[in-house]
């Protein structure tokens, strides 16, 4: 799916999706942070491949999208010079459904925060210093301060 593809256009270094397919092969992405689309996306440049159908490509734990444990060749690459530009123009077309975290209800936002706040503590986020945990620390900073929070509070600080 050509659509789901583009997400996967990003920083390795963060390594940061939030998205999904529906039962009718639309991309759903979820905001969950003010502007995340923009900040992930925008001026991001990468290759989209089509690759050999063999074998050696099975169904993925994602509707639709497909995966491979060994090597398969290289039929074609797309250059995408502006990621953010043509998810846009999926999205007019109706290949993806963006649902921008302005329109969130406040209850869904905490349960975000609370989400993120977990992953920050399981993952050890706080004691490191790395291109993730400061984008985890910038963009989720409600949920970092919780954390920290949390974390000295189970320290007897």
């Amino acid at each position: 799916m050509r659509a789901y593809a583009l997400f996967y256009l990003r920083g390795m270094e963060v390594n940061h999706v939030t998205c999904s397919v529906s039962e009718d092969n639309i991309t759903i992405y979820n905001e969950i942070f003010q502007d995340q689309l923009s900040t992930m996306y925008q001026d991001r440049s990468g290759y989209l491949y089509t690759c050999e159908t063999s074998g050696n490509i099975t169904l993925a734990h994602t509707t639709g999208i497909w995966s491979a444990k060994e090597p398969v060749t290289v039929m074609a690459a797309e250059y995408i010079g502006d990621v953010y530009d043509l998810i846009m123009q999926e999205e007019a077309a109706g290949n993806v459904q963006i649902i921008r975290y302005e329109s969130l209800s406040e209850k869904k936002k905490l349960e975000n925060t609370e989400i993120i706040k977990n992953y920050i503590l399981k993952n050890n986020l706080l004691s490191t210093d790395s291109a993730k945990s400061r984008f985890w620390a910038k963009y989720y900073s409600q949920a970092w301060k919780i954390a920290e929070m949390e974390k000295a509070d189970n320290k007897g600080y």
